[in-house]
């Protein structure tokens, strides 16, 4: 693809926004619209929309994969674990109002019918003397369920997150812990030992219910009663006997019969087998219809109204998804996906973004699995399963990574080609699967969004969708006043790059007091640093003024970059002592370093790709590194003037709106020095600025790097003689560790030992 111009930035950036809008709306139309319709004519059954249901919950978990996959780089395969913990939760509450069996256990709660199947027998139990386990008690409530079955999942995910992202787990590691974490609980909850039915599972759902109070309504057919020559007076007499006996009270409207006991006990049981005092005596389930104060899930208005409320939650999560990617909350979890070690750097602490995000997308799942059970009816331990979290994986790729409409595609599209194929040859699905997996990876690596968004920009590319005029309309919706014209274009590359930073310069040198100003920024001390035995880094002493710029030089293996890790906290020394502003910051981490103001450029410039130079900027903004921050979605007017000056000083404002992905190796070198700028620190270390530039870009680069000596006390690793030249400071050169010259350019060169050393002569 080629790259995209300026002049059309906007224009593409409108049609892309379009284009993930579209496929959104239109699953909306679908669910809310066409599926109703076609169901209220009759076009298709009730059968249809809960299977339709059911796919929407695993809509929902791919959601919650992609957030973590596609947004984070997190490849997680234990989504199907959280899925089963929501799916668990609301089936509990389930049994605890399901099923006409049951007994009541020695404290007077309804021992679940499906619990009641592997318990008390095993133990050794005689009925009535089984106690119902306490941690099923909490679920008897439909809030505390739904509370529980989000918040359960979201506080394991946290715990795993702290501990796995602190250590610094990711890649294949984390996906291959997350998939044995996943198969670990299978093996758990498969046995009977949890009070969890094992493989059995939780059964004998029929009903769903507030679960505030234990009400048993009793409504009388009629015409029951009048083909069995009964009246309602019998029905009553029956009731009152049963209350006069058990206790609570009864209530009668009609013939809709009404009690509220005083104990949580199984009386739908009880009054569907009271016999009427009739001869012969009929029982009462022969002419009632009982409901414990809820909802038959058999009954189709039941089921109708679960697909529409998995829908709307789907739509509510959607939407929060697409906030949250859209915050700068969204920017710093695609920057962990990018270029983490950058993050780090910049003064953040990943692993907390990741973990939160993490929290969130458990909690998601957890939320498709509460809707999930209701509509299927049963919960058993397959959905723990390792096939289970690769399906995830699959609808997820098979959708598009990092689309948000994507996964909600592909669950839909795959699960409906499962339930199309297995009616036909169910023996050929695992091959058609694995043959769907391979074709996505090699042929469409984007999945189906992907290839739409290509459809999309290659149409925008030809003119077919009136791009030019787009391009025109956009510029004008995002025209802000303050958008340089060609005039001022002009006047700006006829102005010195020098009388621009004057005017522009956030000059600290006045903020710094005479004292501070006489002892060093810098000061490292008899530092050593060793690898298996090998003695990489052996500096005595090494110190850095305020404002002042130093360069480093020396061959291969010299020990600058190490010199450069040590200071920043990438590497821990063996020996010695760092001081930096007065304060010890030997044994601190690269995050704490960073916060006090030393800013590090790699070797090879590290941007987030993904994002534009604007968003880049952004992330490097000062006292924004922590998660409270990192909430808010704007920058202020300070903060983006800011942004504006530093980006005009490097000569990338013109292209703050263009994807990094597209810049030139200078371009992206300047923008990691403007985001080290950004950030306010007192020391900045450049490993290799000059490393690829171009003789112009060499030239701006070492004019920008001894303009902001005003601003900095700077150290720059170099290798190319021509760039040091330039930048006329003074050097200092390593070889095998040690510090063997200080001094002047000129002085330098007729150093002896510089002169065997590296340069050769």
């Amino acid at each position: 693809m080629s790259d995209p111009t300026g002049s059309f930035d906007d224009g593409r950036s409108l049609v892309k926004q379009w284009s993930n809008r579209l496929p959104a709306l239109l699953m909306l139309l679908i669910g809310f619209g066409v599926v109703p319709l076609l169901y209220s004519n009759g076009e298709i059954g009730i059968e249809s929309v809960n299977m339709l249901g059911r796919y929407l919950c695993f809509a929902l978990l791919a959601l919650s994969l992609d957030l973590l996959w596609g947004y984070g780089g997190m490849l997680c395969l234990c989504q199907s674990f959280f899925f089963s913990l929501g799916g668990y939760a609301m089936g509990m509450f389930l049994a605890h109002h399901g099923g006409p069996e049951g007994i009541i256990d020695a404290t007077g709660w309804k021992l679940p019918a499906c619990l009641f199947v592997v318990y008390p027998y095993e133990v050794g139990q005689a009925p009535g003397e089984a106690l119902v386990p306490l941690f099923w008690k909490p679920f008897w409530s439909l809030p505390v369920t739904l509370l529980l079955g989000m918040l359960i999942p979201g506080v394991v995910a946290g715990t795993i997150g702290f501990f796995v992202f602190r250590s610094r787990v990711r890649g294949v590691f984390f996906a291959i812990l997350t998939q044995a974490i996943t198969l670990a609980a299978w093996l758990v909850f498969s046995m009977n030992q949890m009070y969890l039915c094992g493989t059995n599972g939780l059964t004998r759902f029929d009903r769903i219910t507030t679960g505030f109070t234990e009400v048993v309504t009793i409504e009388v057919d009629p015409a029951s009663l009048a083909e069995k020559q009964l009246s309602l007076d019998n029905v009553r007499l029956a009731l009152e006997a049963y209350q006069a006996e058990h206790g609570g009270t009864l209530d009668q409207s009609g013939s809709v019969f009404t009690s509220r006991p005083r104990k949580f006990q199984s009386i739908d049981t009880d009054f569907a087998g009271l016999a009427l005092n009739t001869e012969p005596p009929v029982k009462l389930d022969d002419v009632a219809d009982l409901d414990l104060d809820g909802w038959r899930l058999s009954a189709t208005r039941v089921k109708f109204g679960l697909y529409l409320v998995t829908l709307a939650s789907l739509a509510v999560v959607f939407l929060g998804c697409r906030f949250m990617i859209g915050s700068r909350f969204g920017r710093v979890l695609v920057a962990v996906r990018d270029n983490e070690t950058r993050l780090r750097f910049s003064g953040y602490k990943p692993y907390v973004f990741k973990m939160l995000v993490f929290a969130v997308s458990a909690m998601i799942a957890g939320l498709a699995g509460m809707l999930y059970v209701p509509q299927m009816q049963i919960f058993t331990p397959t959905s723990l399963e390792p096939k289970a979290s690769i399906l995830v994986v699959v609808w997820v790729a098979f959708g598009g990574r990092a689309t948000l409409t994507g996964p909600i595609a592909g669950a839909l599209l795959v699960n409906l080609f499962y339930f199309y194929l297995t009616g036909l040859s169910p023996e050929a699905w695992p091959f058609l699967l694995g043959g769907l997996f391979v074709f996505v990876v090699l042929a469409i690596p984007d999945g189906v969004m992907g290839v739409w968004h290509s459809l999309v920009e290659r149409l925008s590319e030809k003119g077919l969708f009136g791009n030019e005029d787009l391009v025109s309309i956009a510029s004008l919706l995002h025209e802000t006043p303050g958008d340089p014209g060609e005039d001022d274009q002009l006047s700006r590359e006829m102005t010195p790059l020098t009388a621009r930073l004057n005017a522009l310069a956030l000059r600290r040198r006045t903020e710094t007091s005479q004292s501070q100003l006489d002892s060093p920024l810098l000061q490292v001390d008899d530092i050593q640093v060793h690898f298996d035995g090998f003695r990489a880094l052996d500096v005595e002493t090494y110190t850095v003024p305020h404002y002042a710029l130093n360069v480093i030089i020396g061959p291969n293996g010299a020990g600058k970059t190490t010199l450069c890790d040590v200071i920043s906290g990438k590497t821990r020394v063996s020996q010695g002592r760092i001081r930096f502003a007065g304060e010890d910051i030997t044994w601190m981490a690269e995050v704490e370093i960073a916060r006090m103001g030393v800013g590090r450029k790699f070797q090879t410039p590290t941007v987030f790709d993904s994002l534009n130079v604007r968003q880049n900027m952004e992330l490097a903004l000062p006292n924004r590194q922590r998660l409270g921050r990192n909430l808010q979605q704007r920058s202020t007017a300070e903060e983006t003037d800011r942004i504006n000056g530093i980006l005009e000083r490097v000569r990338l404002l013109d292209d703050a709106n263009r994807t990094v992905k597209y810049l030139s190796h200078g371009q992206r070198q300047w923008l990691e020095i403007s985001m080290l700028i950004l950030s306010r620190p007192q020391l900045l270390l450049v490993d290799e600025p000059a490393a690829g530039l171009t003789d112009e870009e060499t030239v701006l680069t070492a004019e920008l790097l001894m303009e902001l000596q005003d601003e900095h006390s700077i150290i720059v690793i170099e290798h190319d003689m021509e760039f040091v030249r330039l930048l006329n400071s003074r050097v200092t050169v390593l070889n095998e560790g040690r510090i063997i010259a200080d001094g002047s350019l000129d002085q330098i060169k007729e150093n002896p030992e510089v002169i065997e050393a590296y340069l050769g002569r």
